[in-house]
């Protein structure tokens, strides 16, 4: 039996309350503002990469069966909304193909208004980095609505991103 995650809620969404630092398993951790929410429990079947990180700008649900890929399908995915995933690595990587890929940059950017990528849940921007002896890809998804506002507050998660050292 799948487990659906079950959502930790940021609170009220707007108002001047700032946003709060969210740490989850297996080191990650990032400032999420309010009313956004940190999923928890399964996010895919997938286990190398391993899901690391969901957050949702509306009360995301998914469905138990993943895209193809393994990206979990949101089930009710807003116009206007967003959604951010964290995958780790863990097998190691050759030389040769860790030296390729950058480290964690003090400030992300979101393709401007064009996909990069399309997958089950849509378009997405794709980022991968290295960091704390880590590799990850992070998938930023946003519905075709989503503004200047909810963009601003992909990036401004993104930049808050941090990765504890490696156990």
């Amino acid at each position: 039996m799948v487990t659906i995650a079950i959502l930790a809620r940021a609170g009220a969404a707007g108002g001047d309350r700032p946003a709060r630092r969210e740490s989850v398993p297996n080191r990650l951790s990032l400032r999420v503002p309010p009313g956004w929410h940190v999923l928890h429990g399964w996010l895919s079947d997938v286990i190398d990469p391993a899901p690391r990180l969901a957050v949702a700008s509306f009360p995301a649900r998914l469905s138990h069966d993943t895209c193809s890929c393994g990206f979990p399908n949101v089930v009710n995915f807003p116009h206007g909304g967003a959604f951010i995933f964290v995958w780790e690595y863990l097998r190691p990587l050759s030389h040769r193909a860790l030296a390729r890929v950058p480290g964690l940059p003090a400030r992300f950017r979101l393709a401007s208004g064009r996909s990069v990528r399309r997958t089950c849940d849509g378009s997405s921007d794709t980022f991968g980095f290295k960091d704390a002896g880590g590799v990850f890809q992070v998938e930023v998804y946003l519905g075709p609505r989503a503004g200047r506002a909810r963009r601003a507050d992909v990036i401004a998660m993104l930049d808050s991103l941090r990765v504890a050292a490696g156990t």
